[in-house]
């Protein structure tokens, strides 16, 4: 004697789910998804952000003791004394700058010197700047979006970020400065 495991409700012979049912649970999942999905393109980017931030603090440092020993600021990576980050790669043609794949440090220009981090992706590229004590904004930090980059500006806010206008030299984005 074979026993039917299936369950069944009293007075239905067949317990499946109707169309109807499956169709509002896949309206409900895609509602939830459409709800989750900036919130979750918010945390990369934040993610992303917080990586640049730890990085930069060796190399702003490596900077200065180079400043503090020679005069001047360095010119190129090599002549600082520290290795690429882990998985970067100096640029062979001007030393200026590590290539990271996803993301390039580049090492200021002399007349800005600043080190800043350019977070490629896709169509934006958002950046993240420190200033060297010996500049026109000595130890700031400032977060950069373009004015149609809404994820990276809320980045910058939610990272403490203040709109101000001071930085000429990048007038095609939204400059954020942070605590």
């Amino acid at each position: 004697m074979s026993k039917n495991h299936q369950k069944s409700f009293p007075g239905v012979k067949n317990a499946g789910f109707t169309l109807i049912e499956l169709l509002v649970v896949v309206l409900i999942i895609g509602i939830l998804a459409a709800v989750a999905l900036p919130q979750y393109e918010v945390a990369v980017a934040k993610a992303r952000f917080s990586q640049a931030v730890s990085l930069m603090k060796p190399l702003k440092e490596a900077c200065e003791v180079y400043y503090w020993a020679n005069g001047v600021y360095p010119n190129r990576w090599n002549e600082l004394d520290i290795d690429p980050p882990a998985g970067c790669s100096v640029d062979n043609q001007d030393g200026g700058y590590f290539n990271c794949g996803s993301f390039i440090v580049d090492l200021y220009h002399q007349s800005s010197k600043n080190l800043s981090v350019i977070l490629k992706n896709g169509t934006y590229d958002r950046r993240y700047l420190v200033w060297l004590e010996h500049s026109e904004f000595p130890n700031r930090r400032d977060c950069a979006a373009l004015p149609e980059d809404k994820v990276q500006q809320t980045v910058c806010k939610s990272m403490g970020g203040t709109l101000n206008t001071e930085i000429a030299d990048y007038s095609s984005f939204y400059m954020y400065k942070l605590p």
